[in-house]
């Protein structure tokens, strides 16, 4: 089971996306902070206000947990650039799901399989 760290800062977004995960298979976990690991995360699901901002937010989680993939969420982010590989990289990051995203947006940018 892939354990996904949300770091996502709204209280109802986040518990959302943590129903979706646990329907798709996966285990949501969020800290307070990156200075508060938890253990064995797979994802890193990051939320960010413009792509400017991504390495300074990144930064930290990157730093607690340095083998677990990164996913860039964002309103700033448009439909096509989540198939933009060389833009996720560029930012640090795995994957790019722009915002809003649906339940199976979530679920292929993680890798999960679906419902469970």
């Amino acid at each position: 089971m892939k354990r996904v760290l949300i770091v996502e800062h709204d209280r109802l977004h986040r518990e959302l996306i943590s129903e979706w995960l646990v329907a798709g298979g996966a285990q949501a976990v969020w800290p307070q902070a990156p200075t508060q690991p938890v253990t064995d995360i797979d994802v890193i699901l990051v939320d960010v206000a413009c792509q400017q901002q991504a390495h300074e937010v990144l930064s930290p989680w990157r730093r607690a947990y340095p083998r677990a993939a990164i996913v860039l969420a964002s309103g700033r982010f448009s439909r096509g650039d989540m198939a933009n590989d060389a833009m996720a990289l560029r930012l640090g990051a795995t994957r790019i799901l722009a915002k809003p995203f649906t339940r199976m947006d979530l679920w292929a940018a993680l890798g999960l399989s679906g419902p469970h």
